[in-house]
This record gives structure tokens, sequence and C-alpha cells, in this order.
């Protein structure tokens, strides 16, 4: 059972770094994701799913994980749901808008 954890932690750390470093370098999703914002102004996920056409639920969990690397690495600004939004309905408010 230990074993099992320590390879999930290891897969894990792995495709943080992994996505971290396509979002420096402009390559894969993160890329497209980067271009698909480029003079797009504030997007949602959804829409920058549709855009880099990954719209199904797999696809925007990918998206998602492009968009933090992104915004790790500072080339995209996250903007949060306005006060008051409901918790389950925060990732249909919450904009992403790429950093010149």
């Amino acid at each position: 059972m230990l074993q099992g954890a320590l390879i999930g932690l290891v897969v894990a750390l792995a495709m943080v770094f992994w996505n971290r470093r396509q979002a420096k370098l402009g390559t894969g999703l993160a890329g497209a994701v980067e271009s698909a914002l480029a003079g797009a102004g504030r997007l949602t996920l959804a829409e920058i799913a549709q855009r880099v056409g990954k719209a199904s639920f797999m696809g925007r969990g990918e998206v998602a994980q492009a968009l933090n690397a992104l915004a790790s690495v500072n080339k995209v600004r996250i903007h949060p749901a306005p006060e008051g939004t409901p918790q389950l309905e925060k990732v249909d408010h919450i904009r992403y808008e790429r950093v010149v």
C-alpha cells in the first residue's frame, strides 16, 4: 500500500513539472491555450476549452491544468468569481486573461 502511494506521488509531481515546463516553453496544450487566449480578453474555462477543441469533461480538466501551469509562470492572470457566487458555480464565473 505504501508503495502504491509513493508511485502515485511521484507520478503527480512529474505531471506538475511537465505541465509547468510546457507552459514555460509554450508547447503542448499549454501553448494552444495561450494562443487561444491571445487577443480574446477574459474567457471562462468552458470558452477556452471550446476554442482548443477539448470541450468534454476530461478535456476541461486538462485545460484547467494547463491554465494553472500558465498562471504559475505568470503568463495567465486569473480573475476570481464575484463575491457571493455559490461554490459549485464558481467554475462558470472564473475568467482567465493572457498577460502580455
